[in-house]
């Protein structure tokens, strides 16, 4: 009689917190951006005072996995000799992101998941225009299926901008744009969508968009109830 002994090895998917290295001392933060060339390392002055922040970092981690690199130094722990060497003193918290093995800049937008994988993905980019205050009353699509329930549901008139970011045009037109959307809140809805992402092509495809901006403007669908006679009378 032969037995098969049958073993079965589980292999668990990586945490999210996992993805962020800690970093302790000098050489380990070198090696780190000599082998990587987009990293946002979270200085904190304690893990307890940051902990809602390396909880957003931590799922950024995962989001933005292969494309960058965030790390996590711990100023009140081991790595207390590291933020000296560095002066580096987080009240409570600072973000620092290092390009192509270089300091490139503190990174100054919200601490929200969004706003970290955006930044990412582009480091020298502009502020993307759905992050800009200025622009708070103007609605942003994220994408086809935002696009479509807004259209087929809300009842006031939609102007929607589609643009792209690199656009001199778009830029010039975003104060005009955020003023009419600030003056005719609750009156109609001033949106806007970025269709230079590929997931947004179809959009590009099915309103034949093929310059920037485009605007269009979108009357509320109304039905009717038919009161007249089914006759041919």
């Amino acid at each position: 009689v032969l037995f098969l002994l049958q073993t079965t090895i589980t292999c668990k998917k990586p945490t999210s917190m996992s993805l962020v290295e800690n970093i302790i001392d000098a050489k380990e933060l070198k090696k780190l951006c000599r082998t990587r060339n987009n990293v946002l390392i979270l200085f904190t002055k304690s893990t307890r005072q940051s902990s809602e922040l390396i909880n957003v970092f931590s799922k950024a981690a995962e989001i933005i996995r292969g494309q960058a690199s965030l790390a996590l130094v711990d100023c009140s722990g081991d790595a207390k000799k590291l933020c000296r060497k560095l002066k580096v003193t987080p009240e409570p918290h600072i973000l620092k992101h290092y390009k192509d093995g270089e300091y490139h800049k503190d990174y100054d937008r919200k601490h929200t998941v969004q706003s970290i994988v955006n930044f990412l993905k582009d480091p020298a980019g502009d502020l993307p225009w759905e992050e800009d205050e200025r622009a708070k009353d103007v609605l942003h699509i994220a994408d086809s299926n935002i696009l479509g329930k807004l259209l087929s549901r809300e009842k006031l008139p939609i102007m929607v901008m589609f643009y792209a970011p690199w656009c001199g045009f778009c830029k010039r037109l975003k104060p005009e744009y955020e003023a009419v959307a600030s003056e005719l809140k609750k009156k109609a809805i001033m949106a806007a969508m970025d269709v230079n992402k590929p997931e947004n092509a179809v959009v590009r495809q099915h309103f034949n968009i093929t310059g920037f901006p485009t605007l269009l403007y979108f009357e509320p669908v109304h039905i009717c109830l038919y009161e007249n006679s089914y006759s041919n009378a």
